[in-house]
This record gives structure tokens, C-alpha cells and sequence, in this order.
């Protein structure tokens, strides 16, 4: 140790960027005077950069280092507070730059199908923070921007006493961060034929700083650029020429000077140029399209498209044999033949017939491009992962002849993958098409968990008998002896398991939604403790916090209010004011060896449910957040003629169980 004291600050940074676990800096900062000067000047930076590969907040790196250990372990012990997002009373309209109230889509047979974008800016410190959201809602676009550091919360406490204005189209969340709502209606629409089907948001760095541009497009065919200048109450639309064609999905290029990408119709792809400085009354013509041809394919549609570099676009589509297709972007356009094309079945494994007839046709409906900083991940944007019709999401390779390198499946479930978000560095969040359900995986190999306590197991489980939720895969079962199989992630009922109380929202977003797709996710950044799910008729947000915490993380602890007798925390006041928290349920997916799955649901925040010593300590003897309960410990409650939720059943034996088709999608 004394060896130690005597490098420079530059050979400790690099030593210190390869430490596994926070607690290792901090003792190694009580070795000696001279350490611990190392660790406050230079050693949580090089910890921050080398273990999470983030830069930008050496000014805070500490507090960095404690958020997001936090947020990880949050996300592992399953630690989140849910609600449903509604605007406040009155929002400021878009098309006029006057508060108006806000009334939700009223023309549908059912509920709108949320199409969910967003991103976040971090100035310089953990808690100060700027984030964007937007989703769809029938015709009309949603928008809020979200708050939080110091200069808010001094603003907040003056403006406590202060009387609130009826036109006032902001407010606090339960986290005491500053929710600023917009709204946008598409001139004249109607519900139900000109709904908005995708949405996208620029970047801070793809756009002029004192706009937000959001580029849509709806079933009618429209295809625009929103851009909006709140300094100036102004409003700016650019149009695309889509040949009045269904616009199905829309992806913008990672580039400073962006392309767009759009599929119409059932089977073009498009490519526009994107130049808000230039914005004009005629439509922009599409630079390129190109129409896939999908080999033996009776009946086939695009269903989505996605950038993986700023010169290479790939679509998803089917039923087919190839349902993945690669184009470059040439200085004039697509080019005419696909870079590669991707078939799923087992038997094309090294990217050539055997002689037989592919059995094994499927859709790809969402795409999403893997971040350079990932598991896995690529800087050239070669490795990606789809989610199929047929419950599966595999992580592709373009450098490899291979059509896959890895399945991740869901042994108790397999509806189809509606949509993919990817989370900090390790995990990948899948939307599925029945159930209301999301469910995680995690890209982390067994033993990595280098930074909180939750570990995976090193050993493979014992064999247990095959009961009723076992269920094997024949697409599985043909692919694992030539890709890695992944499965034992967890999986979530977004619809609450107890309605809130009636005054919390004011719409009842979770009747007769049980069974909703999972349409949309987003996550903001890899920084970020929210998830974003858009279901049927409405947007579900869960902020990773844990409740009981002692050491929470620094940006989500202003709300918390203490009792003045006893000082502790009173968890009610604190992060459930508004008695708006859902209390969701859970299960691990188990393995195909011993499923071992049993049903988790949440106890509602408050304080009593940290104060239950006895069921706390049973939940982090699993790894599991305070609030969940296993509801085997309350059998005598059960048998008075309540009804235990649940956990979906598969047939034994057979490749296919609980299928969920959705709406409108097909395979």
C-alpha cells in the first residue's frame, strides 16, 4: 500500500478505472493521507469513466458514482414507484401558445396506441438535469419537459406560499422536479383516420437550441417536422411527401446533420433530408426509396425501420424467411441490393440452404440498434436486436455469417415482442403484445455484478420436475447448439393488481386494460431512473427508487418529509402524496431446469411497508426491493374467496403458449 502512495495521479487513475466496486476506492482512500487526496481530486472520476464509461461529471463524480450504483441496484432488487403520466388541468396548445385544457382522444373504439420518444441533458451535476418527452395520443402530440436542480427547487420553495394561477400549465411531481405540459392537435383530423402512428424527437445537438422539433407521421399518410420556439410563441411545420401512404415507422439518424427514415405504405422505404433552418410551404421529396423484395412472401408489410449508422438503415418485416433486411446509404441514395439479409431459422444458420424448405416464418416488428457502450455492443453500429412475432429477441452481428449470435426467450411466456429499450449498460427491456407485461433481461454474464450485492447464480440449477409451466421451444430447442441462449430474466404486469383511489387520476386509465400490448418504451438516457411504457389509451412512467432507502439517491431525496416527534421518514408524504403510486406484480422467469415461479406483488408506498421488519428482510434475502411480498406467506387471506392474480400458463411440451397477436400485427 505504501508502494501505492508513491505513483503519480495518473498511473492510480488508471489503476483505480479498473476497480470493480465503489467501496474499493473508499478504502483505499483511508490508506493514507496522500490516497485519500488522490480519491477526492482524481479517483472517483477515473472510477466514474473507467468502471461506467461516462464523462461529463467530474464536477460531481461522486455523487455521480452513488446514483448510479443506486439506480443499478434499484433496478436489480426490482425497486420502482409506477403511476400513470397525466398532464396537469391545462396545457399550453401548440398550434396557439395559450393554456387550454386538455382533454384526452374521444373519437376511438379503443384506446390510442402511444407511439413514446424522449431524451435527457445532465448540466455538469448528478441532480441538475433537463428532460423531453413526448408521446402520441390519438391526433394529438403530448409533450412534457421535466426539471431538476438547484435553481428549481429554490424557485419551488418561493413559490409555495404563492397562490396558483387557473391558467397554469405546470406543476411539481412527487419528487418535487418541475413538469412544464404542451400539447399539439394536427389541424383538422378526425380520430380514428388520421392518428399519429410514430414520433420522433431531435437531439440537443441535431437541432437550433431554442426550438424542440418532433418529427410524426399518421395513418392518413402525413409525415412533418414540428418545430417549436417557446422564446417566441412560434410554431414551424414541415411537410414530407408520402404519397398519401400510411406512414408505419420513422427512425432519425444519430448524425449532427440528420436523415430521415420512414416506411410507407406495407412495403417502401424512404429516405428525407432534415434541415430546420430551411423550413418552407412545399413538401420535401423523399432523396431515395426502395421497395424490399421478400423472397416466397405472399402476403408481407414493412413494420419498422431504425438507423444503425448514419449510413445504414435496417427494416424489419414478414411473415418471411428473411425478415431482416440491410441497406446502405449511398451519396445518391439506397443502394439497389440489401447489405445482408437476415434469416431466423436454425437450419440457415450458416447463411445457406440445406435443401429444405424454411418451416420457420416470422415478422420483426421493432429493431433497436445496440449502444456502443453495451454488452455487445459496437461502434461501427454492426450488432443490433430484434423482437419477432414469435416471442423471441436475438441479438444479430453484421460482421458474423451467422443469422443470430444470441436468443433471449421467456420460457413462461411468449407473446410477441412489441418493442425494445435498452438500459444503462446490461440490460435490454422487451414490450409484449398481451398482459400489459414488460419483460428484462439482463446482457451481464453470470458473476458480473461488480458494483452492488445482488448476484447471479454461478451455478446451474438442479433439475427439478417438469410441472404445468414448463414449456420447451422447438425454435429454441433447433438453435442452441449454434447460439447462446439467454433466459431467467423477470417480467412485470404494468396494470395496477389494486385500482388507486378515485380521486388520484382523473381518468381511469387501467379499466378493461389488462390485457393491453406494450405498443411503446422509452428510457431517456443510460443515466436515468424512469421507463416509459405506452399502453392502450395511456402512458405508464416507473421511476427505480427504492422507498426504505436509506442513502437514496441524491435527486430523488427532496421530497422527503420527516415525522417531527420521531424524525424517521414518512414514506407517504414523501413520494406518494397523491396516493397516484400503483402497486404493480411480478415474477422471475425461472430457467428451462426449474422454473421455481411464484407471483410477487407490491405493498402500496407507504410507511408501514417499510416498518415491516419481517417482510423486508424476507425481500432482501431474495434481492428483491421491500415493497414486494410473496403471496405464499398470506394463504389463510387467500382462502376467504379473494382471487390470487394469475401468472399466464403455457402448454407443456408444445413451442408455442400464451400467445399474444395484439392489435393489428400479424406473423
Amino acid at each position: 500500500m505504501a508502494a501505492l502512495g508513491t505513483l503519480p495521479n495518473e498511473i492510480l487513475s488508471l489503476i483505480t478505472g479498473h476497480l470493480e466496486r465503489p467501496q474499493d476506492l473508499l478504502y483505499l482512500s483511508l490508506a493514507s493521507r496522500r490516497l485519500s487526496e488522490f480519491a477526492q481530486l482524481d479517483g472517483w472520476k477515473a472510477f466514474l469513466k473507467g468502471r461506467f464509461g461516462l464523462c461529463g461529471l467530474d464536477s460531481d463524480a461522486p455523487s455521480s458514482v452513488h446514483g448510479l450504483t443506486t439506480l443499478y441496484r434499484n433496478w436489480d432488487s426490482k425497486g420502482f414507484i409506477a403511476r400513470y403520466l397525466e398532464p396537469s388541468v391545462k396545457t399550453t396548445s401548440l398550434n396557439s401558445w395559450q393554456s387550454k385544457i386538455w382533454r384526452e382522444p374521444q373519437g376511438q373504439t379503443m384506446g390510442y396506441q402511444p407511439s413514446i420518444d424522449s431524451y435527457e441533458e445532465i448540466y455538469g451535476g448528478w441532480g441538475e438535469r433537463r428532460e423531453v418527452l413526448v408521446w402520441s395520443a390519438g391526433t394529438q402530440i403530448v409533450m412534457r419537459i421535466k426539471e431538476a436542480g438547484l435553481n428549481i427547487d429554490k424557485i419551488r420553495k418561493q413559490e409555495d406560499h404563492v397562490d396558483q394561477s387557473p391558467d397554469q400549465t405546470w406543476n411539481y411531481d412527487a419528487f418535487k422536479h418541475l413538469n412544464s405540459w404542451f400539447t399539439y392537435k394536427t389541424p383538422n383530423s378526425f380520430e380514428g383516420r388520421d392518428d399519429i402512428t410514430s414520433l420522433k424527437l431531435l437531439r440537443p445537438y441535431q437541432r437550433d437550441l431554442a426550438s424542440e422539433d418532433v418529427v410524426f407521421g399518421t395513418a392518413s399518410g402525413q409525415l412533418s417536422l414540428l418545430s417549436l420556439n417557446s422564446g417566441r410563441g412560434e410554431t414551424l411545420e414541415q411537410k414530407y411527401e408520402t404519397g398519401r401512404r400510411v406512414v408505419t415507422s420513422i427512425s432519425i439518424s444519430s448524425s449532427s446533420s440528420p436523415m430521415l427514415a420512414a416506411t410507407l405504405g406495407d412495403s417502401s422505404l424512404a429516405l428525407y433530408p432534415i434541415d430546420q433552418n430551411s423550413i418552407s410551404d412545399h413538401p420535401v421529396e423523399p432523396v431515395a426509396q426502395i421497395t424490399p423484395i421478400i423472397p416466397g412472401a405472399r402476403i408481407s408489410r414493412l413494420w419498422s425501420c431504425n438507423f444503425l449508422s448514419k449510413d445504414r438503415v435496417v427494416v424489419g418485416l414478414g411473415p418471411s424467411d428473411e425478415p431482416i433486411h440491410i441497406y446502405d446509404i449511398a451519396t445518391d441514395g439506397f443502394l439497389s441490393e440489401p447489405l445482408r439479409t437476415f434469416n431466423l431459422e436454425s437450419k440457415f444458420w450458416q447463411g445457406s440452404e440445406t435443401g429444405m424448405s424454411a418451416q420457420h416464418r416470422t415478422s420483426v416488428h421493432p429493431i433497436l440498434a445496440m449502444p456502443s457502450t453495451m454488452q455487445g455492443g459496437s461502434e461501427g453500429g454492426n450488432t443490433f436486436l430484434s423482437g419477432g412475432y414469435d416471442g423471441i429477441i436475438r441479438l444479430h452481428d453484421i460482421r458474423s455469417p451467422r443469422g443470430f449470435e444470441t436468443m433471449f426467450w421467456d420460457p413462461t411466456n411468449d407473446s410477441s415482442i412489441y418493442s425494445l429499450a435498452a438500459q444503462g449498460l446490461e440490460r435490454i427491456v422487451a414490450g409484449v403484445s398481451m398482459h400489459s407485461m414488460i419483460k428484462v433481461f439482463d446482457l451481464r454474464f453470470s458473476g458480473s455484478h461488480a458494483y452492488h450485492t445482488v448476484q447471479l447464480p454461478h451455478k446451474k440449477p438442479k433439475d427439478k420436475p417438469q410441472g404445468k409451466d414448463f414449456a420447451s421451444s422447438p425454435i429454441v430447442n433447433n438453435s442452441k447448439s449454434k447460439a447462446s441462449t439467454v433466459c431467467g430474466g423477470w417480467n412485470l404486469y404494468l396494470n395496477p393488481r389494486v385500482p388507486p383511489k378515485r380521486n388520484a387520476y382523473r381518468d381511469d386509465y387501467w379499466r378493461g386494460r389488462e390485457d393491453s400490448p406494450v405498443y411503446s418504451l422509452s428510457i431517456p438516457s443510460p443515466t436515468s431512473q424512469n421507463l416509459y411504457a405506452g399502453l392502450e389509451g395511456s402512458v405508464q412512467s416507473l421511476t427505480f427508487h427504492g422507498v426504505a432507502d436509506p442513502h437514496p439517491d441524491t435527486m430523488l431525496s427532496q421530497s422527503r418529509t420527516r415525522f417531527v416527534n420521531s424524525g424517521a421518514v414518512d414514506i407517504q408524504a414523501s413520494y406518494n402524496p397523491q396516493g397516484d403510486a400503483l402497486d404493480l406484480g411480478m415474477y422471475e422467469q425461472g430457467s428451462e431446469e426449474g422454473l421455481g415461479m411464484q407471483l410477487l406483488v407490491q405493498d402500496s408506498v407507504a410507511t408501514g411497508a417499510a416498518k415491516n421488519t419481517e417482510r423486508g428482510d424476507a425481500a432482501r434475502s431474495r434481492g428483491l426491493d421491500e415493497r414486494w411480498r410473496d403471496l405464499r406467506d398470506e394463504g389463510d387471506r387467500w382462502v376467504r374467496g379473494q382471487t390470487i392474480p394469475q401468472v399466464p400458463r403455457r402448454v407443456p411440451g408444445r413451442g408455442r403458449g400464451v400467445r399474444g397477436r395484439g392489435r393489428g400485427r400479424g406473423g
